[in-house]
């Protein structure tokens, strides 16, 4: 009897993750089967999930704690599927075969990702009516140096299959504005400064409009656009990556059906090169060549850019500049922030949540939510203990000092058990 006593009270003082089974999910071969209507979406935990013998996930740093499924398309079309609203920093993998050791990935790199995340957290690829597909997500173990605390690596994962939306930038009346994006470096006074803008886009389920031109005499079928001011007379230095050869065409113009074609340079491949006009503004098209075996355009996620050295600001003993003023008016912050979240468990019985805020812009403020509730200004941390029974969201952005806000919130999932209450700070 003391021996049963012992052992009773080692389990009642051992911690709850010790206790937790691995999910039901957590091998290949127990992969749990989504069906159903596109989109689907579901919540699961990988608390206590293991990695087996030959199991191979793409990425940088997989914990080792993945959970299965597999879906079957029920349709040939553009799909999505990606874990962005988990509460920890995920890898995903989409794989189609039967046996762990020959699973081969349908997507994978930098131009099949997105469009709601990156960094291995989504996927999107053209799936085959009747294909079932393996997807596979585990925790991103990544730290950049020692120094930095390892990151969170299990809890509840946001598992979601979708259509692929178009690109909201798909007609030529709705070009993305590259412009706002653009930064002016000026590392010494008195030298040369560099321009530099760059915004994040994709063409999947994009479309070629009525009278639409020809970009680089390729039909391709599948533009996105994107509108430019010029902030200086010189030699502009664009890409569009990661396309194995995209396609770029540049204009005048202010229709689709009345653009004057701006000739450029593309020796230096995949960058182009062209001579702009200060003040002018250009019309932008990213296409993907046309693929006769498909019978379509190439389609990717890609980021386009545009650079240039700019004529160096006279120094302050120098008098007043005699350059345009388009010079010497700094770009206005048009970029939002990016939000991070970080949760910290502080205590199990009861359970504390420490939950931490940062944001990719310096002197970031931030604002949170609730359980749906309407978004509040916050501090740069919020904790929770003897909260209301049941599962729970906290979504933050973070908003610059310029007033811009993140798009996208952080959000973090955590629980309790019925019998605490709630109460916050």
């Amino acid at each position: 009897m003391k021996v049963v006593a012992a052992l009773v009270a080692a389990l009642c003082l051992a911690p709850a993750s010790a206790l937790a089974a691995a999910p039901a999910n957590d091998d290949f071969a127990n992969r749990e089967v989504l069906s159903g209507s596109l989109p689907i979406e579901i919540t699961e935990s990988n608390l206590e999930a293991t990695k087996e013998d030959g199991e191979y996930i793409p990425g940088l740093a997989p914990a080792g704690h993945s959970i299965w499924f597999e879906w079957e398309a029920q349709a040939t079309e553009w799909v999505t599927i990606g874990s962005c609203g988990s509460d920890f920093a995920t890898i995903i993998g989409v794989f189609i075969g039967t046996e762990l050791s020959t699973l081969a990935p349908v997507a994978s790199g930098n131009s099949a990702e997105g469009p709601h995340c990156y960094g291995a957290k989504e996927y999107t690829f053209k799936a085959s009516s009747g294909a079932k597909y393996t997807v596979a997500v585990d925790g991103n173990a990544f730290t950049p140096s020692p120094e930095v605390p390892a990151p969170d690596t299990e809890g509840e994962v946001v598992l979601r299959i979708e259509p692929t939306p178009p690109p909201p930038n798909d007609d030529f009346a709705a070009a993305a504005n590259l412009t706002a994006a653009g930064q002016i470096y000026e590392f010494e006074p008195g030298e040369t400064r560099f321009y530099f803008t760059r915004l994040q886009g994709y063409n999947w389920n994009a479309s070629k409009e009525p009278r639409e031109p020809e970009h680089e005499g390729d039909p391709g079928g599948a533009s996105a656009w994107y509108e430019w001011t010029a902030p200086a007379t010189g030699l502009m230095h664009m890409s569009a990556c990661c396309f194995a050869d995209p396609i770029v065409g540049l204009y005048t113009g202010n229709a689709v059906d009345e653009l004057t074609p701006v000739p450029m340079n593309a020796e230096l491949w995949p960058e182009k090169q062209v001579q702009v006009v200060a003040g002018q503004t250009y019309m932008i098209a990213v296409d993907g060549r046309f693929l006769g075996s498909s019978g379509e355009a190439a389609q990717v996620s890609f980021g386009i850019s545009a650079s240039m050295r700019l004529p160096a600001l006279p120094k302050q003993d120098e008098g007043p500049a005699a350059l345009p003023a388009v010079f010497l008016q700094p770009t206005p912050d048009q970029v939002p922030p990016q939000t991070s979240l970080s949760k910290l468990v502080l205590k199990r019985k009861p359970p504390i949540f420490v939950f931490r805020f940062e944001s990719s812009e310096a002197g970031s403020t931030f604002r949170c939510s609730l359980d749906n509730k309407p978004f509040k200004s916050c501090g740069s941390s919020k904790t929770f203990k003897r909260p209301i029974p049941g599962k729970h969201r906290l979504r933050v952005i973070a908003v610059d000092s310029a007033g811009n806000a993140d798009p996208s919130p952080a959000v973090r999932r955590f629980s309790f058990p019925p019998q605490q209450r709630h109460h916050a700070r």
